[in-house]
């Protein structure tokens, strides 16, 4: 098995709210930035509370919520699950299959430093299997 770090292959740029953000302001982010998170985040104390997705806001209007008065911190997802950049992406993927995540914030000495998320871990696929398919073709070589 090939070993390839988290921070090698997340998203390093993350969305980050206040919890007193409205479920309107947040789809309006996600759609303003192509994205389908963001971690709340206490702006006092810098402390992550959890992550809000496009699936918790769905939920939210599926039950017909005022999504222009319901704020983050009533639906948001939490506890948050994380994972250290320098951690092996297929413990990586193992954690997000064990919590039926799909975004996993990354973080550094407690800080977080990006996310990975199922589109990520699809992307990086083929190069894996380039890299797979080289290391043969060298082995043969020899």
């Amino acid at each position: 098995m090939i070993d390839q770090f988290v921070g090698d292959v997340m998203t390093q740029s993350v969305q980050t709210v206040p919890p007193e953000t409205t479920a309107c302001e947040v789809a309006t982010l996600f759609a303003d930035h192509d994205i389908g998170s963001a971690v709340v985040v206490e702006p006092e104390t810098g402390q992550y509370s959890g992550i809000v997705t496009e699936s918790d806001l769905m939920r939210l209007v599926a039950a017909g919520a005022d999504i222009d008065t319901v704020t983050v911190d009533t639906f948001l997802s939490t506890p948050i699950v994380t994972i250290a950049s320098t951690e092996d992406i297929h413990a990586a993927a193992a954690m997000m299959k064990e919590h039926s995540i799909r975004r996993l914030p990354v973080t550094d000495d407690g800080d977080i430093v990006g996310i990975l998320t199922t589109t990520d871990l699809t992307h990086y696929l083929p190069r894996l299997r380039n890299t797979v398919l080289r290391g043969r073709n060298d082995l043969a070589a020899q």
